[in-house]
């Protein structure tokens, strides 16, 4: 068996397991409950260079309230654990597929390097709501992902 397709079944079924696993947990802020789609990357300030999808391109994200999430961008798919409180948001872990992806893509992955803490190894983000159905998942002080809700 070819060790892509080995690595996709892999993911799919420690997805597969997060999801299905025990009770509801009290996530604090049910607000990021839901489908979320990633529309814009803002990896330099909020005025500085934005990177968005291509035509076509979606990278979602769902936050369960058992504190799981699960997702998919154009080449692969994604999911872990979560916090979320009414200020911040805690990635305690997270798995992926490990295909090639696009520009946007790779650049989603990336901000989960780069809000790693290196006190716990968690990717954190300041969590900020907009006017109507839009998410700002701030790091580093200035850049953060631009989320829209499904």
């Amino acid at each position: 068996m070819d060790v892509g397709l080995r690595r996709c079944i892999f993911a799919f079924l420690c997805i597969a397991l997060i999801t299905c696993t025990g009770d509801d947990v009290d996530v604090d802020n049910q607000k990021i409950i839901g489908e979320w789609q990633v529309v814009a990357i803002y990896n330099s300030s909020p005025s500085g260079p934005t990177l968005g999808p291509l035509a076509g391109e979606i990278i979602s994200i769902i936050f369960f309230k058992n504190g799981t999430f699960e997702g998919t961008t154009s080449a692969n798919t994604f999911g872990g654990e979560f916090s979320a409180s009414d200020t911040h948001l805690v990635i305690e872990e997270m798995i992926t597929t490990e295909v090639a992806d696009t520009v946007f893509g790779q650049a989603f992955y990336e901000t989960f390097e780069e809000s790693r803490s290196t006190d716990t190894g968690f990717s954190e983000f300041e969590l900020s709501f907009q006017e109507g159905s839009r998410l700002h998942l701030e790091y580093q002080s200035f850049k953060f992902l631009g989320l829209q809700k499904q």
